[in-house]
């Protein structure tokens, strides 16, 4: 913070009756801001030596004709002319320095998922989002995940602004931004691979050094449905009794539908609580599409698309 120096003419009326040497002002008081400072002069032309007092106590070393003051007190002065005659103290002068103004910013964080259906040992992205809503600049803004046991992680999309890091053994990742302004934005993405099914939860927080006037924003829950299936991407129906059948392990766990679907679009094969026992009959080898529905109990239909390749 800038200092500022405030100047003050403190009056005195002294015993001696010396032309030039008596004058009061009367008591003042005078408001600074922390940080701030208020000089005060003792207006004695006459005078050679002065000592300085506060809330009545004589201030050590304080014996020019100027003295400035930094904190809060009742500031008086007694001088000394020229042929030793001392005045009576001065008024006073009540200074109060008010408190340094705390600045606030109201840092928020949003956090989301992938909005698409994610299966075991598939990739999908966190999405962390940090808002400065003002009024003032947030500063030292720190971000904080620590990774659900349901995912494991596999890298950091280097953020906008600031700098993130993953500890691997605490599965925690740490964001720090020096700065943001009033109303800026800023966004690391965090990509991981489902491991375990289920819903899962995972929450950020946000903090920085200003005062947060809505602390209930600091912190932001992701929820995620992981389906307990995994889809393979090639089988092959040859009779070997090796990878005959297109198996989708976990799909008997819930109620499911699969679609199989050729290059040109059409249906070529269709089932209702499928049971891991299409092997392609009567289709060429080649490139299809599947679109398989599984819905956990209680819960929504989750859509899962892709490709498999069917080798005889």
């Amino acid at each position: 913070m800038t200092n500022r120096k405030n100047s003050f003419v403190l009056g005195l009326l002294l015993l001696c009756a010396v032309a030039g040497f008596a004058q009061s002002n009367g008591s003042q008081l005078v408001r600074i801001t922390f940080g701030t400072s208020l000089k005060l002069r003792a207006n004695s032309d006459n005078s050679s030596t002065f000592q300085w007092i506060k809330d009545g106590e004589a201030i050590v070393n304080a014996t020019q004709q100027t003295y400035e003051v930094t904190t809060s007190g009742s500031y008086t002065v007694i001088t000394f002319n020229t042929v030793g005659c001392e005045s009576e103290i001065s008024d006073p002068v009540v200074v109060i320095v008010d408190g340094p103004t705390a600045l606030v910013a109201d840092v928020m964080i949003k956090k989301t998922s992938d909005a698409r259906a994610t299966s075991l040992n598939e990739l999908f992205e966190y999405s962390l989002r940090v808002t400065n809503n003002g009024p003032d600049n947030a500063t030292k803004i720190s971000v904080t995940d620590v990774l659900p046991s349901a995912v494991t992680f596999d890298q950091l999309i280097t953020p906008n602004i600031g700098k993130a890091d993953y500890s691997s053994s605490t599965k925690t990742v740490l964001w720090q931004i020096d700065k943001m302004t009033n109303g800026q934005s800023a966004e690391l993405r965090i990509k991981v691979k489902a491991i375990d099914p289920g819903n899962v939860k995972n929450t950020a927080t946000v903090t920085s050094a200003e005062t947060d006037p809505v602390p209930d924003n600091n912190s932001s829950e992701d929820n995620k449905q992981l389906i307990g299936i995994i889809i393979p991407n090639v089988f092959t129906p040859n009779d070997d009794g090796k990878n005959d059948f297109f198996v989708v392990p976990g799909i008997d766990k819930y109620e499911n539908e699969v679609t199989i679907i050729n290059r040109w679009g059409g249906t070529v094969y269709y089932s209702k609580a499928y049971k891991n026992d299409w092997k392609g009959e009567g289709l060429n080898e080649g490139t299809y599409y599947y679109v398989i529905k599984v819905k956990p109990a209680g819960g929504k239909w989750e859509v899962h698309n892709g490709y498999v390749t069917l080798l005889r």
